[in-house]
């Protein structure tokens, strides 16, 4: 990420400094080095954990985090310690079923299956969930809105009965909404991501784990679980290494680190 940014704003500056040498010496080779500098830079920004992967792996460069290792492939960290080397490995975990949504039956069945999930583990795995209530304020106000723009349109209608019986039941639609909103339960958005971690007495070694660790884990969670579980690189891998020190404080942070 770090990366990706300082590249993207070396190449922004290098464009602004040729656009405005263009000016003052009025040289076309200038002008074209600031339009490509200026290309670069929103390409980076654009489709950067695209690009900047690629040249990594091609000049075979390592970054360096705080002691951690993100090799030139950035789909795991590495690091070194006197007896060996650890790797870890970020997988994402994408829930599509709830058990807000299910009977007693189903309820039940859920948890046995993940109870069993966790007894097949061979090894130690991390289950993170970062849970963030939705804010519904703007969304109520703009229920509120439509539903009284109908109602006024009830009250200017001339009165014939089908537009009438039309306009009731969109009001009646913006009540029921309004009033399953306001009195259910709180939506909230949760994301969820697994890590396991694998040591070696060389590097190779203890990739080698990591990556048998990371299929295994994907498989016996995605069949058990009912859910999709890829393998995480790159930026959002590194996101999720950065969770495990310090994670957004607020739903509007989460939105912003997210998308």
């Amino acid at each position: 990420m770090l990366l990706n940014r300082a590249v993207t704003a070396t190449a922004l500056i290098g464009g602004i400094l040729c656009l405005a040498a263009s000016l003052v010496y009025a040289n076309p080779f200038i002008v074209l080095a600031a339009a490509f500098l200026f290309a670069l830079s929103l390409a980076l920004w654009k489709y950067g954990y695209i690009l900047i992967p690629f040249f990594t792996k091609a000049t075979n460069l390592v970054e360096v985090r705080s002691g951690y290792e993100v090799p030139p492939s950035r789909d795991h960290i590495i690091r070194k310690t006197p007896s060996g080397y650890y790797a870890t490995k970020f997988l994402e975990v994408q829930f599509y079923e709830s058990s807000l949504d299910k009977t007693a039956e189903g309820k039940t069945l859920m948890f046995e299956s993940f109870e069993k999930t966790i007894s097949a583990l061979k090894y130690v795995v991390k289950i993170s969930l970062l849970v963030s209530a939705m804010d519904l304020s703007r969304h109520i106000e703009d229920i509120k809105t439509r539903r009284s723009l109908a109602e006024s349109k009830k009250t200017k209608s001339s009165g014939a009965a089908d537009e009438m019986i039309k306009i009731d039941r969109e009001i009646a639609k913006w009540n029921r909404l309004l009033d399953r909103i306001t009195h259910g339960e709180r939506p909230i958005e949760v994301i969820a991501y697994a890590s396991t971690t694998a040591f070696g007495l060389t590097r190779d070694e203890a990739t080698g784990r990591v990556s048998r660790q990371a299929k295994e884990l994907q498989t016996i969670l995605s069949s058990s679980l009912g859910c999709e579980v890829v393998e995480m690189a790159d930026l959002d891998m590194l996101r999720c290494f950065e969770w495990e020190q310090f994670f957004p404080t607020s739903a509007e942070e989460l939105r912003d680190e997210i998308f």
